[in-house]
C-alpha cells in the first residue's frame, strides 16, 4: 500500500514536514477502546490516541480537546472519532474553530449540530445517526456530511454493545475511513492488492497460487464467499486449502476471466466480469458435483473485493446461476410448473448467456424480450 500526503496549504511546496503516520484521536465514554477499532486504524497506518469522556470532568476534557493540537509538529494535522456522549460535546466544541484538526467522524451524538452550521472549509465532518435512537434530518438538508441507519440502535458500531450491527458498523467504516482520507489528503492505492490476487487465482498453479493468494491476505480471520455456491471459507488455513484443493484446480484449459468494469472505492474495489468456460471437467466452486457436459457457458459475475491496511479481508463473489444451469442443461426455461402455468405463465424468467453477452455488446433488440413474451409491454407498442 502506498500513501502519499501533500504538502499542505500555503507551504508552497518547498519545505518537508515530518513523516510520522497520520494522527487520530478516538474518545468515547468508555474507559478502554475496543480492540478491534485500535487494530483496524493501526493496520490503515494511523498513529491513536484515546481519550475517555466523564461528563462529571467535561470542563477538563473540553480543555484536552482544545489542546490537543499542540502535540504536533509542524504542518502535522489530526482526525476526531467521537462516540455517542463524547459525540455530542466534540460536534459542540468543534462549531469554533479546532486548530489543525482536518476530519471529525462523530457515531450517533444525542444532540446534532444544527443542518444549516457551516465548520471551516478545511474541516471534514461526517455524522453517523442510528434511527432506531434518534431523529435525524435530512442529509440533503445538511452542510455536513449525514448517514443515517435506519435499522440501527445507538452502539451499533461497537462490537462489545448489545445493538452491535456487523453490516451497517462495515458500512460506517468504510465512510468513517474515506473521511479521514479526505481530510489527511491521502492518496490510497488498494488497485495492487486486488490485481495480486487475481494473478494468484486464475494465473498460478494450484499449490503456488493458494500460498500468493494466503499471503496478500490480512492475518485476522479474512473470509472469502462465492455467494451462489455457498463456497468458501473463513480463516487463512480453510482459505488455503479451498484454493490448492478445489478452486484452482477447477479452472478448465479454457477458463478465461474478462474484466469488464472495475469500481475502486475507500476500501474495496468491485469488479464486473464475465466469466467464460468449457465445462469439459467438475467446476467445484461453480457446478460443484456436477458431472461434464461439455456445455459453453458465459456469465456475468461480480466480485467485490475487501482490503484493509493493503491486505485482503474479505471477496464476496456473485452471478447469476440460473443463466449457468440453464446453459448446461439442469434448468429449461420453458418447463414451467402447471399451477403457474394456468396463471400465465409462458416461461421461467431466466435467460442462457443473452445477460453476458448484452454487457458486452448491447443491442436494441437484445432487450425486454420476456416482458414482450408476457404480453407485459402490448401498451407501449399500441402508443398507450
Amino acid at each position: 500500500m502506498s500513501i502519499t500526503t501533500p504538502s499542505q496549504p500555503g507551504t508552497g511546496g518547498f519545505l518537508t514536514f515530518n513523516s510520522r503516520p497520520p494522527r487520530l484521536c478516538i474518545t468515547s465514554t468508555a474507559p478502554h477502546p475496543p480492540e478491534k477499532t485500535l487494530l483496524l486504524w493501526k493496520e490503515e497506518g494511523f498513529h491513536v490516541t484515546y481519550i475517555p469522556y466523564l461528563p462529571s470532568e467535561q470542563a477538563s476534557y473540553i480543555k484536552t480537546i482544545k489542546t490537543f493540537n499542540q502535540n504536533l509538529e509542524l504542518g502535522e494535522t489530526y482526525g476526531l472519532v467521537a462516540y455517542g456522549d463524547a459525540a455530542s460535546v466534540v460536534l459542540k466544541v468543534a462549531e469554533k474553530p479546532l486548530p489543525k484538526c482536518c476530519a471529525i467522524v462523530a457515531f450517533y451524538p444525542p444532540i446534532l449540530p444544527s443542518p444549516k452550521h457551516k465548520h471551516p472549509s478545511l474541516l471534514h465532518v461526517a455524522v453517523h445517526t442510528a434511527g432506531l435512537s434518534q431523529m435525524s434530518p435530512d442529509p440533503e438538508t445538511c452542510q455536513w456530511k449525514c448517514y443515517t441507519y435506519e435499522r440501527c440502535s445507538f452502539g451499533f458500531a461497537d462490537p462489545s454493545s448489545e445493538f452491535y450491527s456487523h453490516v451497517e458498523a462495515d458500512l460506517a467504516w468504510s465512510r468513517t475511513l474515506a473521511a479521514m482520507r479526505r481530510g489527511f489528503k491521502m492518496d490510497i492505492d488498494i488497485e495492487s492488492a486486488a490485481q495480486a490476487m487475481w494473478r494468484a487465482k486464475y494465473s498460478m498453479s494450484s499449490h503456488q497460487g493458494a500460498l500468493a493468494v494466503v499471503s496478500a491476505m490480512t492475518s485476522a480471520s479474512p473470509h472469502v464467499t462465492i455467494a451462489p455456491t455457498m463456497s468458501g471459507g473463513l480463516g487463512r488455513k480453510k482459505l488455503q486449502e479451498f484454493y490448492s484443493d478445489f478452486f484452482i484446480p477447477s479452472l478448465v484449459e479454457d477458463f478465461t476471466m474478462r474484466l469488464v468494469s472495475r469500481t475502486i472505492g475507500t476500501n474495496r474495489v468491485v469488479d464486473e466480469i464475465i466469466i467464460s468456460f468449457t465445462h469439459t471437467d467438475e467446476i467445484d466452486w461453480i457446478l460443484p458435483g456436477v458431472p461434464p457436459t461439455n456445455k459453453f457457458v458465459q456469465v456475468l459475475a461480480v466480485s467485490v473485493v475487501g482490503v484493509t491496511g493493503g491486505k485482503l479481508v474479505s471477496e464476496h463473489m456473485y452471478w447469476d446461476q440460473a443463466s449457468v444451469l440453464v446453459q448446461v442443461g439442469l434448468l429449461d426455461p420453458k418447463v414451467v410448473p402447471k399451477k403457474m402455468r394456468d396463471n400465465g405463465l409462458k416461461r421461467l424468467p431466466v435467460v442462457s448467456d443473452e445477460g453476458a453477452k448484452m454487457v458486452q455488446n448491447p443491442t436494441h433488440d437484445g432487450y425486454n424480450g420476456l416482458l414482450k413474451l408476457h404480453g407485459l409491454m402490448d401498451d407501449m407498442a399500441n402508443g398507450s
